[in-house]
């Protein structure tokens, strides 16, 4: 089971629920049983109780977290009571008039930001801590009376700790640390170097420190066992209340909470030595006084043959066999069982009957936990989602929330396809109404570069005779295949094939029309989840800084005016038709329509958008598998959560914001409720986008 966040491991539970149970039996009357529920026959001598006084006490206060470790060379240079707030909660109860046992738990944040000329390093970790301590009073050295009581401490705890570092701002590009002292966007020995803009910290800690591996140690455990040592002073203020205050350093057993060791690489390189954290707090306490005097009921301590007897007769949970013989205790009232006090599984699945919904289940079928056969294919799934989620249920990264918010149907198929150009620079208008006038043209993105094919054919013989007639018409292509939304190089197949064509003419003029729609020219490139779903979209950014998008490939104007309208109701309030022919533009009269659009590509304006349509929402978080029962019920609490699914998660989103502004407070509020990785971003009519986008497109005339 994957340990969730702000969650302690197995063996600190089990440690913590023995110390409760330690804790709280001075309550219960152990060892003792009235003798009117004795069984007949057994006769016991009557005694009564000697009162037991219990003065157990609960706190709890707020405190400050300092780091000290690699980063941030010890605390040096910073105020160890000026740093993150945490939290403590402990439940005590005296041992002796000097000695005081019990349990406690600390949570909070702490984390050091480093900045040199030498190295830039920063970490924020999420602290959950919880364990046994003991408090020692100095009562043989202290004035009885004394109003302040000074102690001492020593425990032993586990310590979860969930680190991530700020690499990157709202926009996700990496900061680089320049020698002048400022930070910029690319690397100062790049090529590009003089290209580089400046940035300004976030503080936000959007990056896991384990999974992003700076230094190769893998994915190790984020948890520990630590010795907590602390001082304090302790002031009774009356009524059973008092006020506490001490520091306590809690020594860990790792050197990873900041993620940095004496193994780091570079700059990175630690010192030799665990990390430790110092928690500076104060709290307010309570004591409840409590005494139980003697009884006049008669009750008597057994003994171990009339224990025995007791247990040969017993038979708690009622299923008819006795507690001796039973190898099920506590089996449901009603259930059916067999000569061993356990209940009945028919189908020897592995789950009783009662708790079965599938009680025919096949000899050696595997099954869920209601007995229910799981398929190899859930099993394959179950194990994917498992892998990918890296043991937890949240995804933090911020990249894989910006996915499309409806699955897309990614091509398995081999096709042919003519590039006949690509975008690395601006294209000037004369070779834009040349592409334009293919009717079959389309783009293609392979990372930051995109490509220009034509056409889509199952076999290479077909595509090599489209790459003739295009030459012949002064385009200059290659055939490629394309797979999965990637061209291959297939040139090694293609000189086979050429060997039988003839080479194409100059074909004269078609007089062709084909009639497009553009949906818009911007002055910075959109995102391509607002375009899911247009399958045929192309992209052109022209030489006067514009990138245009076209969609549809009509020769006729009506089916190309009934796309158009298409478009405008997703949104793309710019959208106007465009016609082509033989290589040139030409206006939509000409074309056949009676109205004339715009002629010049460069009098169109930068942009197109419907901004009645943009909205901002919160994303609360992404989550592969189920989500937990806790988490669900806080966002059940918050209402107008929606659940968008795609094809490797859930995500959720909340509300709908005309303003950037409304998202952020709300983005605040939901961060409060727990959901520290929640962010901002936009929504283009059903299509999510960045925030930061979002905005570009409001500013926009």
């Amino acid at each position: 089971m994957p340990i969730q966040p702000g969650c302690f491991s197995p063996l600190f539970r089990s440690i913590f629920g023995l110390a409760l149970a330690i804790f709280l039996s001075p309550f219960a009357s152990f060892g003792q049983v009235d003798s009117t529920a004795l069984p007949a026959g057994i006769v016991v001598p009557v005694d009564a109780d000697a009162p037991i006084k219990l003065k157990p006490s609960f706190g709890i206060g707020p405190g400050m977290f300092a780091f000290f470790g690699d980063v941030g060379n010890n605390h040096k240079g910073y105020s160890p009571l000026v740093s993150r707030v945490g939290y403590e909660l402990r439940a005590t109860t005296p041992i002796t008039p000097w000695l005081e046992g019990g349990i406690y738990a600390l949570h909070g944040r702490l984390g050091v930001n480093e900045r040199s000329l030498a190295r830039n390093l920063n970490f924020e970790s999420r602290i959950t801590t919880g364990g046994l301590q003991f408090r020692y009073n100095f009562l043989q050295f202290l004035n009885p009376k004394r109003v302040v009581e000074p102690y001492v401490t020593v425990g032993f705890e586990s310590v979860e700790y969930l680190s991530k570092t700020d690499l990157r701002d709202a926009s996700g590009r990496t900061y680089n640390y320049w020698s002048d002292g400022t930070i910029r966007d690319i690397d100062e020995n790049a090529a590009n170097a003089g290209e580089a803009v400046l940035l300004q910290r976030d503080y936000t800690y959007e990056s896991d420190v384990r999974e992003s591996n700076l230094d190769g140690f893998g994915k190790y455990l984020e948890r520990t066992w630590a010795v907590p040592v602390g001082v304090g002073a302790r002031m009774d203020i009356g009524n059973g209340f008092d006020f506490r205050m001490g520091a306590t350093m809690h020594f860990t057993l790792t050197d990873l909470v900041d993620g940095v060791t004496d193994q780091s690489v570079e700059n990175r390189k630690g010192t030799v030595g665990n990390d430790r954290f110092l928690f500076t707090s104060f709290s307010i306490g309570y004591t409840i006084p409590m005494e139980r005097g003697a009884k006049k009921t008669k009750k008597t301590p057994l003994s171990s043959e009339q224990v025995d007897e007791l247990a040969w007769l017993g038979d708690e949970d009622g299923d008819g066999v006795q507690d001796i013989n039973d190898k099920c205790p506590y089996t449901p009232a009603g259930v059916k069982v067999d000569a061993f006090g356990c209940p009945l599984d028919g189908d020897g699945d592995g789950v009783p009957d009662h708790d079965d919904d599938e009680l025919n289940s096949a000899p050696g079928a595997v099954v869920d936990a209601r007995g229910v056969t799981i398929s190899d294919e859930d099993h394959l799934n179950a194990w994917l989602a498992y892998k990918d989620s890296g043991n937890v249920n949240m995804l933090a990264s911020r990249v894989e929330s910006f996915g499309p918010m409806k699955p897309k149907v990614v091509p398995v198929k081999r096709v042919y396809v003519v590039k006949v150009g690509s975008q690395f620079e601006k294209i000037d208008e004369a070779v834009i109404h040349k592409l334009l006038s293919l009717p079959d043209i389309r783009t293609v993105e392979n990372g930051d570069t995109t490509f220009f094919v034509v056409g889509s054919y199952d076999k290479i013989p077909e595509a090599l005779r489209r790459e003739l007639e295009l030459r012949g018409m002064g385009v200059e292509g290659v055939v490629m295949a394309e797979e999965n939304g990637r061209l291959i190089d297939v040139s090694n197949e293609t000189e086979a094939a050429r060997a039988g064509l003839l080479p194409s003419n100059t074909p004269p003029p078609t007089g062709e029309v084909i009639v497009r729609v553009q949906l818009g020219a911007f002055r910075y490139p959109l995102s391509r989840n607002i375009f899911d779903g247009i399958d045929d979209l192309v992209i052109i950014k022209g030489d006067d800084g514009l990138t245009r998008y076209y969609t549809g490939s009509f020769k006729e104007v009506n089916p190309a005016a009934a796309h158009k309208v298409q478009m405008l109701l997703r949104g793309f309030n710019g959208a106007f038709l465009v016609a082509f022919r033989d290589g040139k533009r030409i206006g939509m009269k000409e074309a056949g329509a009676k109205l004339t659009g715009p002629e010049d590509l460069r009098d169109l304006p930068s942009g197109g958008i419907d901004k009645t349509k943009l909205r901002y929402r919160v994303q609360i978080g992404t989550f592969v598998g189920n989500v937990p029962i806790e988490t669900m019920g806080r966002m059940i609490e918050m209402g107008d959560v929606k659940p968008v699914t795609s094809s490797d998660a859930v995500r959720y989103y909340y509300g709908q914001f005309k303003d950037r502004k409304g998202a952020e407070d709300a983005k605040i509020a939901i961060q409060k409720r727990g959901f520290e990785d929640a962010f901002v971003v936009g929504d283009m009519n059903g299509y999510i986008i960045p925030a930061d986008e979002a905005d570009a497109l409001m500013k926009q005339p």
